[in-house]
């Protein structure tokens, strides 16, 4: 599935127009269903068990990463007996980023609008990742083709962004860095690699976990060029 700029604004336009509400640019299933027409009949590209639950902010809703030789079980013992994670929509409040990466963003580089995108398809694909190598009680479900769609749509969202930045060559390589961890989770997933698909995992729970919102209490793998370790 392809994603031009101008195929981006029709179906933002679309989105508008269905009554989707997408705030700060976070673009999740509910924004992918309208996008893609997933509603019509014999075109399913979510498969989402259990259903999307935009009310659920808690901590104890987040999505879970768990170990492969442990599936199914919480890292975070604190919360008991896990049960089926529902898609939790990203939150900005969340939002604490590295010193590694707070270069890239502000008035002389990235624009804000930028630096939620990055959050916004960091946390998204996270989830969906996490739900499809360790099943529901780690994450949400959607299945190889769907979860490599999903990437591609926020690929081509985040591509369509940066042709607006005026400053991108001062963020030139986060940005850089960013695409390509994109383009790798597409070809892991079309490739059906597991192999891949777990390196694209790692990069994208430590960005999303530790470089976007530095959760302490996650697994750091140590998978991306930017020191995930905070200033003490």
């Amino acid at each position: 599935m392809n994603f031009s700029r101008r195929n981006i604004m029709t179906l933002l336009g679309a989105v508008a127009l269905a009554g989707v509400l997408i705030a700060a640019g976070l673009y999740g299933p509910s924004a992918w269903r309208v996008i893609t027409g997933a509603d019509e009949p014999g075109n399913q590209v979510i498969t989402q068990v259990p259903p999307v639950d935009q009310a659920a902010g808690t901590d104890d809703a987040m999505p879970l990463v768990v170990d492969p030789s442990t599936a199914g079980v919480s890292e975070n013992t604190n919360e008991g007996v896990a049960g089926a994670k529902k898609y939790v929509e990203p939150d900005l409040a969340k939002m604490n980023l590295a010193p590694s990466l707070e270069g890239f963003f502000g008035d002389s580089a990235l624009s804000t609008s930028a630096k939620s995108l990055a959050f916004g398809a960091a946390w998204n694909i996270h989830q969906y990742v996490d739900g499809y190598l360790y099943g529901v009680t780690a994450g949400p479900q959607m299945n190889e083709a769907d979860i490599r769609r999903y990437i591609i749509f926020h690929k081509a969202l985040w591509d369509n962004q940066m042709e607006k930045e005026q400053n991108v060559k001062q963020a030139a390589t986060f940005n850089t860095y960013f695409a390509n961890l994109l383009n790798r989770g597409i070809d892991a997933f079309d490739a059906k690699d597991p192999v891949r698909i777990d390196q694209f995992h790692q990069e994208l729970h430590d960005l999303d976990m530790h470089l976007m919102r530095d959760d302490m209490s996650a697994r750091v793998y140590g998978a991306t060029p930017f020191p995930t370790k905070r200033s003490e």
